[in-house]
């Protein structure tokens, strides 16, 4: 298991020499179908339009930091874990599968129109105190280095892992013997239910 903070920039370095190190046969990864689909589909088209709402923006002397308009790019584009390990299969033969509940990725999804439009860019990408991967970095160090979870284990995350490792557990069985990697969120490797223990996962923080 190798968890990752999701759009942290160093992913583009350290996913691949991971993935290489590991040469895995079968990558599963927090991902749904439907979240993959619609990004392939839409997600240029909503590139153009968070552009056009910056341009406007900027034109009217309201400056934006890059970071942010780079963090609202990550919510439309494919993820970069998927794209590294879809380029990693495709040089090895290995296989990909997005294993991640469609149910949740619909629901954050559908309100996608909402959430860009020029009044919500606006508070997103204005100057500010930034949070988001820092946040995390600080929230990964305290639980890796320190044993310390300062964050809670949702229902959601219960709900997911458990349809994750049953995918999991099915594709293990089609592919017996297979070098299988798994690919999500750094917080899921806590497991605190136990989804993943019957696979008996060596799990990785590729940051340290």
């Amino acid at each position: 298991m190798l968890g990752i903070i999701h759009r942290d920039r160093r992913n583009d370095e350290l996913l691949g020499k991971w993935i290489d190190a590991l040469t895995p046969e079968v990558i599963t990864l927090e991902l749904s179908p439907y979240g993959l689909a619609f990004r392939q589909a839409m997600g240029k088209a909503y590139r153009r339009r968070i552009d056009d709402i910056v341009r406007s923006l900027e034109g009217e002397g309201h400056p934006c930091l890059s970071g942010e308009v780079e963090d609202l790019y990550a919510y439309v584009d494919v993820p970069r874990e998927f794209t590294i390990a879809d380029e990693y299969c495709r040089r090895s033969g290995a296989r990909l599968y997005p294993v991640d509940m469609d149910l949740f990725s619909w629901m954050k999804l559908r309100e996608i129109d909402e959430l860009i439009n020029r009044t919500n860019v606006e508070k997103s990408v204005a100057f500010r105190v930034r949070e988001g991967r820092g946040a995390e970095n600080v929230l990964a160090s305290l639980y890796f280095r320190s044993g310390v979870s300062a964050f809670s284990y949702t229902d959601e995350m219960a709900l997911r892992d458990g349809f994750m490792c049953r995918g999991i557990g099915a594709l293990t069985k089609r592919f017996s013997g297979k070098r299988f990697l798994h690919i999500g969120g750094w917080r899921h490797l806590t497991d605190p239910l136990g989804f993943y223990a019957r696979f008996q996962p060596v799990k990785i923080f590729p940051y340290d």
